[in-house]
């Protein structure tokens, strides 16, 4: 069949290929320019500046490719380049930029190493090969501006925010600090860190009690000393003034009331001797009066008679040896009264002092408890200050740290130190058609043609209704016999089988 219909086949193939050919070679080239833009990484290491810029590539790559893509910069770069010229005279502004996003196209590079883009193409493709590699050009300067912009929006937005962070935080700081020095203040000498102070404090008064103790003891003690000398001092003086009226009158009658003076004097001899030494000078002076009065006695009662004469009746003769011993002593005696008592009387005022001392060091003593036992409630009240107080000076502490750290990456983005985009290979004009690509758009549709010239020579013979061989009767159909091939044409072919029936 297809040999019979080859020359069909073949004039329908060469027209559907000179066809293929004709239509291929009207369609408009297209041509393609392709940017390379390398990621530069960061010249001062991370360990030293941290960049506040911490979004992966990909990410910044996707977010800068919305922005460049808006429908304003393509427009503009749309006009810029007269894009589109015949497309934009009848078809709507939202097509033609559609059109422009889809003739443009980024794909990413990988790295060598942790699979990180370490660049990236930007391509464009149109009719006019200088266009399109100026177009390519332009969108790469646009994503290498507006990664710097981004980078340097993104570091001083980071500072500011930190700075108004940290103002707040210098705020809560000084508050916190305001309250915490006013209450150590308020409650100075009641504070946690004073318990040594207090405790010293206290101890120091304690010691200055006992002694104030130990003086008021002796202050006592001298007390109750000088006042029985006093007594003893004011009952010797008294018999001595006694001795001292009686002496110059006494008889020889009076010898009785001489023996009784004797006994008086041994009576408060006995008692002084009961609390001094035979070497204290009022023993012994009363042991002096009494030895003159035992002496004085017999000699009175054997001398009276003759002593008295005319001139002399006992009233103004010679003084009586007792008398001239016991006039100094009463004056002695008084004397001694009288600095006993200036003596007791400066006993009693330290005494007083000692008292109001002690009074004042109990009152001091009671304070300075009081103030102990107030020092676990001051210690749990300091210690949420306290505990407030250093959260907020750590909150402001991290915040200068990390401000000054983004002013640093700030400085950094600024002087173009940071990640940024490179182009590395700019866009050429190229001499190459992009598409179609005309070879093999012209071999496609030659196949295709021979393909429907084969179809439409089979048609042609399916049409005739004529079997070419035995080979396409059903096998259940019997041979009845064959006719060799007639010289002369036939209308039916050489080699026909009749079939039965």
């Amino acid at each position: 069949m297809l040999w019979k219909s080859k020359l069909v086949i073949g004039l329908v193939w060469l027209c559907l290929c000179l066809l293929s050919v004709a239509v291929v070679y009207t369609l408009p080239a297209t041509y393609k320019a392709e940017a390379v833009i390398l990621v530069d990484r960061q010249k001062i290491p991370e360990r030293i500046v941290a960049s506040t810029v911490n979004a992966e590539v990909q990410d910044r790559l996707a977010t800068i490719s919305q922005q460049i893509l808006a429908t304003s910069r393509l427009q503009k770069i749309i006009v810029a380049f007269h894009l589109y010229e015949r497309e934009r005279a009848h078809l709507p502004q939202e097509d033609i930029i559609e059109m422009m996003r889809q003739d443009t196209k980024i794909s990413l590079e990988k790295g060598w190493s942790q699979d990180r883009t370490g660049a990236f193409r930007i391509s464009y493709q149109g009719r006019d090969p200088a266009t399109v590699a100026e177009v390519a050009n332009q969108i790469g300067n646009l994503f290498i501006d507006e990664n710097l912009r981004t980078r340097e929006t993104h570091a001083e937005g980071t500072s500011e925010f930190l700075e108004e962070q940290l103002q707040q935080a210098k705020k809560t700081l000084d508050t916190l600090e305001v309250q915490l020095t006013e209450y150590k203040l308020k409650f100075k000498g009641e504070l946690p860190e004073q318990e040594n102070a207090l405790a010293g404090t206290l101890s120091r008064f304690e010691l200055e009690l006992r002694g104030n103790q130990d003086a008021t003891n002796r202050a006592e003690q001298s007390k109750a000393l000088l006042s029985t000398a006093l007594s003893m001092a004011e009952s010797t003086a008294k018999v001595l003034e006694h001795a001292a009226a009686e002496g110059t009158a006494r008889k020889d009658s009076n010898g009785a009331s001489s023996v009784k003076d004797a006994a008086t004097l041994q009576g408060e001899l006995d008692v002084l001797q009961s609390r001094y030494t035979d070497e204290h000078p009022d023993v012994q002076r009363l042991k002096q009066l009494l030895a003159a009065k035992k002496k004085a006695g017999p000699e009175k009662s054997a001398t009276a008679p003759a002593s008295v004469t005319p001139g002399n009746d006992g009233a103004g003769g010679g003084a009586n040896p007792e008398d001239a011993a016991a006039a100094p002593d009463l004056l002695q005696q008084r004397e001694r009264i009288a600095s006993l008592k200036t003596e007791l009387s400066l006993a009693n005022r330290e005494l007083e002092f000692r008292n109001a001392e002690r009074r004042d060091i109990t009152a001091k003593i009671a304070a300075l408890q009081g103030r102990m036992d107030k020092l676990p409630v001051r210690e749990q009240e300091l210690t949420g200050l306290s505990r407030d107080y250093e959260i907020a000076k750590a909150n402001y502490k991290s915040l200068l740290d990390k401000r000054l750290a983004a002013d640093m990456a700030t400085d950094l983005e600024r002087r173009q130190q940071g990640e940024r985009f490179t182009m590395i290979d700019p866009a050429q004009p190229p001499a190459r058609v992009f598409s179609p690509n005309r070879p093999q758009w012209i071999g496609i549709c030659c196949a295709l043609s021979l393909v429907l010239a084969v179809i439409a020579g089979l048609a042609r013979e399916f049409k005739r209704n004529v079997l070419l061989g035995e080979w396409e009767l059903p096998p259940d159909i019997a041979i009845l016999g064959r006719i060799s091939p007639i010289g002369a044409p036939a209308k039916a072919p050489a080699g026909a089988a009749l079939s039965q029936g």
